[in-house]
């Protein structure tokens, strides 16, 4: 049973600032931004031209990416200060750890599903698409991108942590769009989940690569944290 410091509500709270949400604000220009820089690299032949029937999957997946390139090092200092109010304070850290991560999670998860579904609700998505392709897809990756924060936060903090989380998320998906993702050993596949999309069903295999990338950063990021900070 978790303590008395596993508190999300209060956590909620503290991540409810237009410090922390601003920034999700710039995901609509981002969107647009990329959509001329694609049709620029169709044009010259350095990508390939998207088919009409595959527009709609590829605008979901290009959100949730813009949301998590703005999320991964937004939330890796959010979480790195939290850590550093813990140890100052000398809160309970699994209570403590799990209430942030999932406060966290809940803010990235819902600008995900909130971008996605301004997209699919003009294009004219069904019930089911939206069940499908928003939830399952956006909260998979909402899950990858705190346990990312997680681990880097608890290997070092501000700027250094959000620069190497962006770098992991950039290894991650930019490769895969090119068509030279790395060893899923090594790095999760967020690349291959983008581009392996052939129905609005999931990829098990490389949504499995996910959801266990995200476990082993949680837990190595846990006992990172339960090292350096002494905290029981």
């Amino acid at each position: 049973m978790l303590d008395k410091s596993f508190q999300p509500l209060k956590s909620l709270k503290t991540v409810l600032h237009l410090r922390w949400l601003a920034p999700f604000l710039t995901i609509p220009v981002l969107f647009v931004a990329s959509m001329f820089i694609e049709a620029w690299l169709q044009e010259s032949g350095m990508i390939a031209y998207i088919p009409v029937g595959k527009r709609s999957v590829f605008s979901l997946w290009r959100i949730v990416m813009l949301t998590g390139m703005v999320g991964t090092p937004l939330a890796t200092i959010f979480l790195s200060e939290a850590w550093e109010t813990g140890r100052k304070t000398g809160i309970h850290l699994t209570g403590y750890f799990f209430s942030t991560v999932i406060t966290v999670l809940i803010l990235v998860a819902t600008a995900m599903i909130l971008g996605s579904m301004g997209i699919l609700i003009p294009l004219g998505g069904s019930a089911g698409v939206i069940s499908q392709m928003l939830f399952a897809r956006c909260l998979l990756a909402a899950v990858w991108v705190v346990a990312t924060a997680t681990l880097c936060s608890s290997i070092t903090n501000g700027p250094g942590g959000a620069a190497l989380a962006l770098g992991l998320f950039s290894l991650a998906l930019l490769p895969g769009l090119t068509g030279s993702a790395m060893s899923w050993w090594f790095i999760a596949p967020l690349g291959d989940m983008v581009t392996k999309v052939t129905s609005p069903g999931i990829n098990w295999n490389v949504s499995f690569v996910v959801a266990v990338h995200s476990i082993v950063y949680f837990a190595a990021g846990f006992l990172v944290l339960k090292k350096a900070t002494q905290l029981k």
